[in-house]
């Protein structure tokens, strides 16, 4: 029997033999003068490497040219695109050379073997044959010569382009559908992540290496207890821990070698994200998106699926560092630190304890933490409610004062903590004894390895023959950095847990268990930070509700527990305006009934503060002065009774004689201010027709800095000058 031939030789035999045939009318002298061109492509490196007949066959289109009347420096070999594929001509620098000469007209044949190499998307390869058409380019292939100007060739053409591009879909379908067939079944081979390795018999299996394993599980316990992924990244940094991490890349005599390196937040966050160490063998977890993918990054656009969108998931399918229950917990933690307005967020640094725990009453919306900026003081905090700034241009939801409500929570948090206070403290010293034990345990892994590895370039350089000298003195180098790295360790080691806390001795824990009976001490000393206090906080408090009650300086809270119960409250905030409390009218009414009674401006203090009216500022008393302020405004001032007309006065609004006194100026001034429209004021409709000022606290601020500010240059002038006469006043407005 006849052997069939190879595709290659039937090439070969059909390029020598048809030569006369493919030279029908198609062929013009004019495409002769131009370049004929030969597009070399294979799909990937390994095609390269491995299939070098097909490349060869197509470098030898380059005969085929010379064959069909071309001078051989006339053939131009396009090899550019060797090892990429042909389902885009984005990453295609070949492609687009090609494109580009054809439409300078620089061509005038394109060879290749067949329509796939030179394009499997058949947006790409109608771009070329218009391109072709208009500058009357012809392709060929081992089938025969086309000329897109034609329609049965430009027919057969665009056939041929569908064709190509229909193979590959099917190429990738087969191999993807097995794909999910096999990882359905648990049997799909990938990288697998820091602690786990294939097995002979293909299972996955913790990684053979203890001081591996121990990082591992370290690594999810420093998460139970801190709660954020940076606080263990921070963790392993200080103390110098390095991940074991098999080697994946470089020659293949060097992978699967075990290598240790510095923990950084990419590999920790996959670490805490993947199911696998909770036993569970998963596939599809990341997917590719369309309307995210980069053209020039193929493998761009690939997004985080939820759980039920996954294309494989087995529970229990390989051994496990934690539990599944431990895994979801791990991922709400996760997704609660994140820096989103629906999310509480992790502890930061500034004085807000309550930060991401509190909650609008009105609108459901967390508020956020606002720090007014002060060089003098410690800046102030206020929770805000900005929903409604945010989203509509309105005004603050509501705003609360950070220091009461900080308070009132920890007053009631501390009252929480008291019965489980011992419990939790000498908790917290066995859980530092334990750390060191671990901490302990894993400097002796470090230790010891470092002890094999010395031993072991011992053995080699004793091994070698002293007349070798050239391996010899090799191999003594290598001994001597071996020694040196565990010399290293040994004192590194000493330094670091000479560092850490040593074990707690009776008399420790007698003095542990009197200090847990006095719970408030300890929350005030100055070694417990505020990262510290808000932790605490949120392990016993779910969530705050506060609505304030308009602009009053009452406030409803209530502390929802992570237990289940809840405790409500009223909280007192401090208020700019005395007029928008809640008790203003009694007070006032209160005020006005002493005052026709003829009792004096300190009897009336004593007496609001015997009747149980809250005082002018929170933590504060009732004094005269407030009293003066609080008759101003109501037209009750006993100076110049006699003249004093019925108009009563705003809460905003003061007597001329008493506005100049509570700044500390002269009458004649504030009427040069008024003249000048510095103050906002009016005159009396009846009686003397005196001057009303009108000024809030904000505008009395302003106008009180504004005085100081005069006094201040008048002071200089006169310091520099003392012969020269005071200088006007700027004109400034104040209120501009």
């Amino acid at each position: 029997m006849t052997p069939t031939p190879t595709r290659s030789k039937v090439a070969r035999d059909t390029w020598h033999l048809d030569t006369s045939a493919l030279q029908p009318e198609k062929l013009r002298a004019w495409h002769r003068e131009r370049l004929a061109v030969v597009y070399v492509r294979q799909s990937t490196a390994q095609q390269v490497l491995a299939h070098q007949e097909s490349t060869r066959l197509q470098y030898g289109l380059v005969a085929r040219a010379t064959a069909l009347g071309w001078p051989t420096e006339r053939v131009l070999v396009i090899d550019d695109d060797l090892g990429k594929s042909g389902t885009s001509a984005t990453s295609r620098a070949g492609f687009q050379r090609l494109v580009s000469e054809v439409g300078l007209g620089h061509v005038g044949l394109i060879l290749g073997v067949e329509m796939s190499r030179l394009a499997r998307s058949n947006a790409d390869w109608h771009r070329l044959l218009e391109v072709c058409a208009l500058f009357g380019t012809l392709i060929a292939d081992l089938d025969g010569l086309y000329d897109p100007t034609q329609y049965n060739d430009r027919l057969l053409l665009g056939l041929k382009g569908t064709m190509s591009e229909a193979e590959l879909h099917l190429l990738k379908q087969r191999l993807y559908q097995g794909c999910l067939s096999k990882a359905r079944r648990g049997e799909l081979a990938f990288a697998l992540p820091t602690g786990y390795v294939w097995g002979p018999d293909g299972q996955i299996q913790l990684d053979p290496d203890e001081q591996v394993q121990q990082v591992v599980r370290l690594i999810f316990q420093q998460f139970e207890a801190l709660g954020t992924l940076g606080g263990v990244l921070r963790y392993l940094t200080r103390h110098d821990i390095r991940l074991g991490v098999r080697v994946r890349e470089g020659p293949s005599a060097g992978r699967g070698q075990l290598v240790w390196r510095r923990p950084n937040r990419m590999t920790l966050q996959n670490i805490l994200k993947h199911p696998l160490y909770a036993g569970a063998y998963v596939y599809g977890r990341r997917q590719d998106d369309p309307r995210r993918k980069q053209t020039d990054h193929p493998r761009s656009g690939r997004v985080v699926m939820r759980h039920t969108d996954w294309h494989a998931f087995l529970p229990d399918h390989c051994p496990a560092y934690i539990s599944w229950e431990e895994y979801e917990r791990n991922q709400v933690r996760l997704e609660a630190n994140r820096a989103r307005a629906d999310a509480m967020g992790a502890v930061r640094d500034g004085p807000a304890l309550l930060a991401g725990l509190v909650v609008c009453a009105h609108c459901g919306a967390r508020l956020v933490v606002h720090y007014a900026q002060s060089h003098r003081r410690p800046a102030p905090h206020t929770y805000e409610c900005t929903r409604q700034r945010g989203n509509y241009g309105g005004p603050l939801c509501q705003h609360v004062p950070g220091p009461c409500l900080d308070s009132f929570v920890s007053e009631q948090v501390l009252a929480a903590l008291e019965p489980a206070a011992l419990a939790l403290s000498l908790a917290a010293a066995e859980q530092v004894e334990q750390e060191r034990a671990v901490l302990l345990h894993h400097w002796q892994q470090r230790l010891e390895r470092a002890a094999y590895e010395a031993d072991r370039a011992a053995r080699q350089y004793h091994a070698v023959e002293p007349e070798h000298r050239l391996v010899a003195r090799t191999l003594e180098r290598a001994r001597e950095g071996k020694l040196e790295v565990q010399q290293q360790l040994e004192e590194e080691s000493h330094r670091v847990l000479q560092q850490q806390p040593r074990g707690l001795s009776d008399a420790e824990r007698e003095a542990i268990r009197r200090l847990a009976a006095d719970i408030p001490a300890l929350w005030q000393a100055s070694t417990t930070t505020a990262a510290d206090r808000k932790e605490l906080v949120r392990q016993v408090v779910e969530r705050i509700v506060v609505g304030v009650q308009g602009t009053s300086e009452q406030a409803q809270v209530r502390i929802h527990w992570i237990g289940g119960g809840q405790t409500e409250g009223v909280l007192t905030r401090p208020i700019a305006r005395f007029a928008d409390r809640s008790d203003y009218v009694a007070v006032c009414e209160r005020v006005r009934t002493l005052t026709e009674a003829r009792w004096s401006v300190s009897s009336i203090a004593r007496q609001l503060e015997a009747d149980g009216y809250a005082p002018w500022r929170p933590g504060r008393v009732w004094t005269v002065a407030n009293v003066l302020t609080l008759r101003r405004q109501l037209g009750l001032s006993g100076h110049h009774h006699r003249g004093r007309s019925s108009e009563a006065l705003s809460p905003d609004e003061w007597w001329a004689a008493d506005f100049a006194h509570t700044l500390g100026m002269t009458r004649s001034l504030l009427h040069t201010w008024i003249q000048r429209g510095l103050v906002r004021a009016r005159q009396e409709a009846q009686g003397m027709h005196r001057w009303i000022v009108q000024a809030d606290a904000s505008a009395i601020e302003r106008l009180r800095q504004y005085r100081q500010r005069d006094l201040a240059s008048e002071t200089r002038r006169r310091w520099t000058d003392p012969h020269q006469p005071s200088a006007q006043l700027k004109e400034e407005k104040p209120y501009a």
